[in-house]
């Protein structure tokens, strides 16, 4: 397994939070899918003015020798989307843009579990970008329509485990999204609420193993039955950004 990390040079804190904090926080993930499950960690440079580089899975969305760079509904973030190209383009990528008017958080909204793409939305989206994304993909995506009670991306409610099990928190869809996920993924995992606004969905699944944000302790306890080892970190400074372990890194091979 291959991610993309950027470290938190530029992370602007919240009020009252220790600055070094963001850093440990980040510096622990990074150690433990390097040192101990042997992930391979690339790094993206990080930039002043464009503290949210951090949370990389924004940054776009790899598919073989594909990237499409993010796409953020505030304009003023376009730097981050040439940012995140670049490093793809130098290293031989294909870097198609999406069309004006097509928002796209990158792999925070697209989703791939066991080969099917999902795409989440908001109730009223218009469904512009999942056609474009299909087109450039040259595969069918399915639209999951999330609630809006649920205010994060759709990595924040679908966390694919492999051999078609997932973990997922009901709630957070409306009900025909829910019916096309227990169609494609029959191994679904329902989550709690509680469990979910702690960010246990934006687990990290990887090589056997599953990172989860600390405070989610009846999931840990369910992927441990089912034989997964698991690992609680604290990543109580990107919570805020609905952002947990999954969030700070960008699949780029699994």
């Amino acid at each position: 397994m291959k991610v993309l990390m950027c470290p938190p040079l530029h992370y602007e804190p919240a009020p009252g939070e220790d600055p070094s904090a963001a850093m440990a926080e980040w510096r622990g993930l990074y150690r433990l899918l390097r040192d101990e499950l042997d992930v391979q960690v690339d790094l993206l440079e990080p930039r002043p003015g464009m503290p949210k580089l951090v949370v990389a899975a924004s940054g776009g969305f790899v598919w073989k020798n594909t990237f499409i760079a993010g796409r953020a509904r505030d304009g003023s973030r376009r730097p981050e989307a040439e940012a995140w190209a670049n490093f793809f383009l130098v290293r031989g990528y294909a870097v198609p843009e999406l069309p004006e008017g097509c928002p796209f958080d990158g792999e925070r909204d697209l989703v791939v579990a066991d080969g099917t793409l999902f795409v989440g939305c908001r109730p009223d989206d218009d469904l512009a970008s999942h056609r474009a994304l299909s087109e450039i993909l040259e595969r069918e995506v399915h639209s999951l329509r999330l609630s809006d009670r649920w205010d994060w991306p759709l990595d924040t409610c679908l966390c694919p485990l492999g051999d078609d099990k997932a973990l997922y928190h009901p709630g957070a869809f409306l009900a025909e999204a829910r019916k096309i996920l227990e169609d494609s993924l029959p191994g679904m995992k329902p989550m709690d609420a509680d469990e979910a606004r702690r960010l246990g969905c934006n687990a990290l699944a990887a090589e056997g193993s599953v990172i989860l944000p600390e405070g989610c302790e009846s999931t840990a306890a369910r992927l441990e039955r089912e034989g997964f080892q698991v690992h609680a970190l604290p990543l109580r400074c990107y919570a805020r950004h609905g952002a947990g372990p999954r969030a700070l890194a960008l699949k780029i091979e699994d």
